[in-house]
């Protein structure tokens, strides 16, 4: 809180007169007042769990080919709810933040939602597809049975950890892209 330099009376946030005397507050005093610090998990936790589902939804999710389009969104929309904390004033970092968190959010959301559509898409008769599709690839009979381990039907918990890591690097990168272009968006808006 600021003090009045005239009365010395303690002024509220944002105020342009003093309460007491009326007398107004230089430009300078306002802007030196301090600004609440960013809540990251809620705008992180709303990008997360829209870039997550779509993400894991088969026929949507395959729009993440086009530049991972849904864990850059999933990054921008968090940085866009951050910046609705105090508009204009997001830096490149704070964008970035917003979409790592969100990506590492969607990595673990879509992998929770995997691993139901895994167990019905991954029938016996799908895995043997998979399997006879991969004994015509020339390979070393040790990676061939790596391979059929893989992608064995039922719940593996050596896929599910490949997923998630997987998606953990990617989303995380991504979203973190989203978020810094989302924040060069905002400032070109608020120069223009």
């Amino acid at each position: 809180m600021n003090q009045c330099k005239q009365c010395g009376a303690t002024l509220p946030e944002n105020t342009q007169y003093c309460l007491q005397c009326g007398t107004e507050v230089p430009r300078d005093q306002l802007a030196a007042q301090p600004q609440g610090d960013l809540e990251f998990l809620k705008p992180a936790l709303t990008g997360g769990l829209f870039l997550g589902v779509l993400s894991a939804i088969p026929l949507i999710g395959s729009l993440n080919i086009i530049c991972c389009l849904w864990a850059q969104a999933g990054g921008g929309l968090a940085t866009w709810l951050l910046n609705k904390q105090r508009p204009g004033s997001l830096k490149y970092g704070d964008g970035a933040f917003a979409g790592v968190i969100s990506g590492l959010i969607g990595a673990f959301v879509a992998t929770l939602i995997t691993i139901p559509i895994e167990l019905v898409m991954l029938t016996p008769e799908a895995a043997a597809q998979i399997q006879a599709r991969m004994s015509q690839v020339p390979m070393a009979p040790a990676m061939r049975e790596l391979f059929a381990q893989f992608f064995s039907p039922g719940f593996n918990l050596y896929r599910t950890l490949f997923w998630l890591v997987f998606y953990m690097v990617l989303f995380g990168l991504f979203s973190m892209i989203g978020g810094i272009l989302t924040v060069a968006l905002l400032n070109r808006k608020k120069t223009d």
